[in-house]
């Protein structure tokens, strides 16, 4: 649900840049402006507690930074501060010398908790691991700044796609150790379709489906990554080669596979 500011007496905020970017508080989404403001609040999000040049947001706004844009900016930065009082985070926003910095917490912005998990989970467990995992990517789910465009926030798109798709395969991986590779087939086949050239999601993708029996499925996986590497001049790496030789004979399940059967 996503509606216009009230007046919020609340310090529970949490900013968004997987699908528009808002804030929310206690599941109600917040607008945080037009096209520009957003397109202002992105690098201030992405750059937290660090300065932030006028220079440099004027280029994530106008792509181009027409001679006005620094004028204008004062207006656009007002804007913002005054939406951040509205959610209890009055003086959050610095602005000195045409230099700006956003003093929040990296837990109240989604990609940054996200990256806090993935250095923090290295160290766990695999059960904590995953719901650890399961718990940030829930909270990074639709497109990334979502009906934004610009040749910054094009950039900074692709890059939270990678950073999710870092966490999707993490949580794919612990989940294999813990025996849920059929669990996971859904989202394996939605990251191979993104990039049938991604030998290891391939790989995994492959693994899953002779889990489950369906051994033809994972040969079709094979073939249609090797297509996609013999276009790109690469090779198929060994450790997918024996899995697709393994899967043609129908032998004995291979040690990694085995492993996770007996957890099923």
């Amino acid at each position: 649900m996503t509606k216009e500011f009230d007046i919020l007496s609340t310090k529970k905020v949490t900013f968004h840049l997987y699908g528009p970017v808002e804030a929310s508080v206690d599941g109600t989404r917040l607008v945080l402006g037009s096209d520009k403001d957003r397109r202002m609040i992105v690098p201030l999000l992405l750059n937290i507690r660090r300065p932030v040049s006028y220079l440099e947001l004027a280029d994530w706004m106008w792509d181009g930074s027409p001679s006005s844009a620094l004028d204008d900016l004062g207006q656009h930065m007002g804007d913002f501060r005054n939406r951040l009082a509205q959610l209890g985070l009055r003086g959050a926003l610095v602005n000195r010398d045409r230099v700006c910095r956003l003093n929040v917490l990296p837990d109240q912005v989604d990609v940054h908790r996200l990256g806090a998990v993935l250095r923090e989970v290295e160290g766990r467990d695999d059960r904590t691991a995953a719901g650890r995992l399961r718990e940030a990517l829930a909270l990074c789910g639709g497109e990334p700044l979502a009906g934004l465009r610009g040749h910054r926030i094009d950039g900074c798109r692709q890059m939270l796609r990678a950073e999710r798709r870092r966490a999707e395969l993490m949580l794919i991986r612990v989940e294999f150790r813990l025996g849920y590779a059929a669990h996971r087939l859904p989202d394996l086949m939605r990251l191979f379709q993104e990039r049938p050239e991604d030998t290891e999601v391939a790989t995994l993708t492959m693994r899953a489906l002779a889990i489950a029996g369906r051994q033809a499925e994972a040969l079709a996986i094979h073939r249609r990554c090797c297509e996609r590497l013999v276009e790109l001049g690469m090779k198929v790496p060994e450790e997918m080669s024996h899995l697709h030789l393994h899967i043609l004979r129908d032998d004995d399940p291979t040690p990694e596979t085995r492993a996770l059967e007996t957890h099923r």
